[in-house]
């Protein structure tokens, strides 16, 4: 299990999580982001904001030209599938663009779930760093951006 230790770890990457993040690290402090591998971004890049925007702007009969352009589709008509394949591409990109951005401004990224082993530790667990180990961090502050549900992290 490796150990280190940060000025700040951030609990989530929604937007409070990534902005708050990138933040600290602007302001030369050494921070850690933790999330769940498939949630990177939070609820409104996967299921929230960006997905719903996009169905939204896409159901207005008055875009049938944005259809077209995105879909192929002469008469505007559209599929489940198109809509589902088209979300999936939005939401990958928007990921990518978050993981980018975090490590252009030197966040240090753990992908899994979060448990407190006291006021200034927290263990990784269920996800792996790039070199396959386990983590243990420790830090001066704790910064909680989660969703406001809580979440069965082995779901």
């Amino acid at each position: 299990m490796s150990s280190s230790t940060y000025d700040l770890a951030v609990i989530g990457s929604g937007p409070a999580g990534q902005k708050g993040a990138i933040a600290a690290a602007k302001a030369h402090k050494r921070v850690a982001l933790v999330d769940r591998t498939v949630m990177m971004g939070g609820v409104c890049v996967h299921t929230g904001t960006i997905p719903s925007r996009h169905c939204v702007r896409l159901s207005s009969s008055s875009l049938a030209s944005t259809v077209n352009a995105l879909y192929g589709k002469p008469n505007g008509d559209i599929s489940v599938q198109d809509l589902a394949s088209r979300v999936s591409a939005i939401v990958s990109r928007e990921t990518e663009v978050i993981r980018a951005q975090l490590k252009r401004n030197g966040v240090t990224v753990y992908q899994g779930c979060a448990v407190f082993l006291d006021p200034h530790t927290l263990e990784v667990q269920g996800g792996r760093r790039k070199n396959g180990t386990q983590s243990r961090e420790s830090t001066c502050r704790l910064w909680h951006a989660t969703s406001t549900q809580p979440r069965d992290c082995f779901r």
